[in-house]
């Protein structure tokens, strides 16, 4: 008897464990701007890519990918790093399944004892997928 109530506890616990694990792990895409905002961290803040697919329609947006390398090649060119932040995010619907962000992309580091900082305006194209995604991203002109 006791050893039945102390394994449906043990299994209990092991089942709550994977559910908080579950919620706590997947990411999440609740809204347009959210996935945006976890997108870029995950391919420009933590560079990971795996992550970041995890946000995307189809893969990895080329214009962020090519901004991670730029941002990449000038941290070894001036042996320091870059730390990036989102700002001024700015969400319009498209309908109930499609929204346009804005989005600056600030890129700060010091160089020769001196701070530093880029910004760029940047808007991307997100879609309801079973969650929100980011379908397509490109710097502003």
């Amino acid at each position: 008897m006791v050893a039945s109530v102390v394994a449906a506890l043990c299994l209990g616990g092991v089942a709550a464990g994977f559910v908080l694990y579950n919620r706590a792990a997947a990411p999440d895409r609740g809204s347009p701007d959210v996935a945006v905002v976890s997108y870029l961290q995950a391919a420009l803040v933590s560079r990971d890519q795996n992550r970041a697919r995890l946000f995307t329609c189809t893969g990895p947006l080329q214009p962020i990918e090519d901004l991670r390398t730029q941002v990449e090649r000038r941290e070894r060119e001036l042996g320091t790093s870059f730390s990036i932040n989102i700002e001024n995010i700015v969400v319009a619907m498209n309908g109930s399944s499609a929204a346009t962000v804005t989005a600056v992309i600030r890129r700060s580091a010091t160089v020769d004892g001196v701070q530093q900082s880029l910004t760029d305006p940047w808007r991307f194209e997100a879609q309801d997928r079973d969650g929100w995604r980011v379908c397509a991203g490109a710097p502003e002109r």
